[in-house]
């Protein structure tokens, strides 16, 4: 049987929840700033379960989703269910102070999963055959090769091309080609770790700004990076509003 949640508790995650909703109305509403406003919603749940614990966090995801769901529609559910779980992941990694290959291989596992699942999931809504995946994998492999051959061609490089580097591509390929499910795995995977790592530098910055003490990831030059690229993004919405 759960624990009771206390008074504080229950404001916390109702306040956070607050903060999680209207950062997606934000996203939704603001859309030359989506990828700011979600790149945010990890951060409100990992600094609840860095605050509390993951059954807090758990509660105010559900009450998240529900009013995401009422305001704008359940087409947003999904995305914020993975924005708002990588938020509890990355708490919980946090607050055990796992090393950072570790999150970093268990996140992008996760999401490499959770990517190849809805993949599969909205292909058979749509009623589509599983075998739709592979013809699409083929079709952007070719679509791939093609605008290899017509870029070497531009720069003077076609024979380098068709003799040395599209033959050794081709050869590694037609296996995964031809078994498309772990293709699509191996995609989604290596897609993961520039998603994942990202998203972990931008929670684990904000989380240290707010006087928490986790691990720094990366470290301070992309500190700054990400600290000019906030400010000037800042500036560029200020603009914007008094424009409009």
């Amino acid at each position: 049987m759960p624990r009771q949640l206390s008074m504080i508790e229950i404001a916390e995650g109702a306040l956070l929840a607050d903060i999680a909703v209207v950062l997606q109305l934000l996203a939704i509403y603001l859309p030359y700033f989506e990828l700011f406003f979600r790149i945010l919603t990890p951060t409100v749940f990992a600094v609840l379960v860095l605050r509390r614990r993951l059954y807090v966090g758990g509660m105010c995801l559900c009450v998240t989703l529900f009013i995401v769901g009422v305001t704008s529609g359940l087409s947003f559910l999904i995305l914020v269910l993975l924005e708002c779980g990588a938020g509890l992941f990355l708490g919980v990694a946090m607050k055990r102070r796992l090393g950072h290959f570790a999150v970093l291989l268990l996140g992008v596992l996760s999401a490499a999963v959770a990517l190849f699942a809805l993949s599969i999931l909205f292909t058979l809504l749509a009623g589509l055959p599983l075998a739709t995946l592979g013809l699409q994998l083929r079709r952007s492999y070719q679509v791939a090769m093609s605008l290899g051959d017509a870029v070497t061609a531009y720069v003077g490089l076609g024979a380098w091309w068709h003799s040395s580097v599209y033959p050794l591509l081709d050869s590694l390929a037609q296996p995964l080609l031809s078994n498309w499910l772990a293709a699509l795995f191996l995609g989604f995977w290596l897609i993961a770790w520039p998603l994942v790592s990202v998203v972990y530098a931008v929670t684990n910055m904000f989380v240290r700004m707010l006087g928490y003490a986790v691990r720094p990831f990366p470290g301070e030059r992309f500190e700054r990076l990400a600290r000019r690229l906030l400010h000037l993004i800042g500036r560029r919405a200020r603009q914007r509003m008094s424009t409009g």
